[in-house]
């Protein structure tokens, strides 16, 4: 893809920079991590199930952080056969501590499931992601890549609990007949960018524990490029307000995840506003020999009446946007940081059902 050869060159600089602080890594105010996360899938499915995240039959996520002092640069990488994307790069200013202010490209916050998985798939039970939380390029139907400033902070609430906040604001993708296309950090950004404003509140019972409860909001300002989606759409711009709430609660065996948005499209013309409903829940269950069952709920309200989802379907037969969708699966961590996976779904579009087999293994280096 363009400007795949400048990332490759940025990713080993950024490389050479991991190595040359590891060999300062006794200095207590400075540190790095490194990571790498690969996965390789096979699909089959029924009734045209294939999704654009099932073309890649390998991928590998490059996760890299430098800490000096205050300062702190982070960069993700995403590489795939058809994709090479510097997904998140951040220059941050941690000014007290745990409250960091960041400049650069970053996840928006308002997303229960990208804020805690992000691109590797290894972080995620499941080899899929709920239909309402696919990236921009996956046929995603929400900004999910903002580009401006971003500020995460963590306080102590109570005895043991605490309070998260992350709030961001920034450009938010331009829309074209292809999908949300967001500003990219190493090539040519030919459209026209709204604002974004995102924010995440979450409680932790826990301060340092894995289960968290919050508020999702987000505003995007988007403009319409092309003239096959201004034809689609016959609006120029939309802006999205969307409102959301979830619940992330995991004891010793179990784990749930249940996240509801509310998403408002304002387009064009005084009486051009549609509104949708869509959520999911995901229970998972540990079983001894480290396997982990999992099952999925998808769903949604009035997606089919609206003009700006319709965008996002290229009515080829393909499940491009799943109005139902139910996941079931099992994953074995059968070594250390590696996983295998098996997945049925079972999906509902527009005018099409499909079901959908998936086998993934997945490991994170080192």
């Amino acid at each position: 893809m363009p400007g795949s050869s400048r990332c490759a060159g940025f990713l080993v600089a950024l490389l050479a920079i991991v190595g040359a602080r590891s060999a300062h890594a006794q200095h207590e105010h400075t540190s790095s991590e490194f990571e790498v996360f690969l996965a390789s899938e096979a699909f089959s499915g029924s009734g045209s199930a294939r999704r654009n995240d099932d073309d890649s039959w390998f991928n590998a996520d490059v996760v890299i952080g430098l800490s000096h002092e205050q300062f702190r640069v982070f960069g993700e990488y995403f590489i795939t056969a058809k994709e090479h994307d510097l997904e998140r790069f951040q220059l941050g200013f941690e000014f007290v501590p745990e409250t960091t202010v960041w400049l650069g490209r970053f996840h928006q916050p308002a997303s229960a499931w990208n804020t805690e998985h992000h691109h590797g798939r290894y972080l995620q039970t499941a080899i899929s992601r709920p239909t309402i939380e696919d990236w921009e390029d996956q046929d995603g139907i929400i900004p999910q890549h903002i580009t401006g400033a971003l500020l995460e902070s963590r306080r102590p609430f109570g005895n043991d609990g605490g309070i998260q906040f992350s709030g961001g604001v920034g450009a938010s993708p331009s829309l074209s007949i292809d999908g949300y296309e967001p500003i990219t950090l190493v090539d040519n950004n030919p459209g026209k960018y709204g604002l974004s404003f995102t924010a995440r509140l979450a409680y932790l019972p826990e301060y340092t524990g894995t289960t968290s409860m919050g508020l999702l909001l987000s505003h995007d300002q988007v403009f319409v490029r092309g003239p096959a989606a201004l034809a689609a759409l016959q609006s120029h711009h939309a802006t999205l307000d969307i409102h959301g709430a979830y619940i992330d609660w995991s004891d010793a065996h179990w784990r749930a995840i249940c996240t509801l948005y509310y998403v408002d499209a304002a387009l064009d013309g005084r009486s051009r506003n549609e509104s949708f409903i869509a959520g999911y829940a995901q229970v998972e269950r540990q079983f001894p020999h480290r396997m982990t069952a999992f099952g999925r709920l998808e769903n949604s309200a009035r997606m089919q009446l609206s003009r700006y989802i319709a965008l996002f379907d290229d009515h080829s037969g393909d499940i491009d946007v799943a109005l139902r969708r139910e996941v079931a699966g099992l994953r074995w961590d059968y070594a250390r940081r590696q996983a295998l996976s098996a997945e049925y779904a079972h999906a509902t579009s527009f005018s099409n059902r499909a079901d959908e087999w998936r086998l993934q293994w997945s490991a994170a280096i080192p």
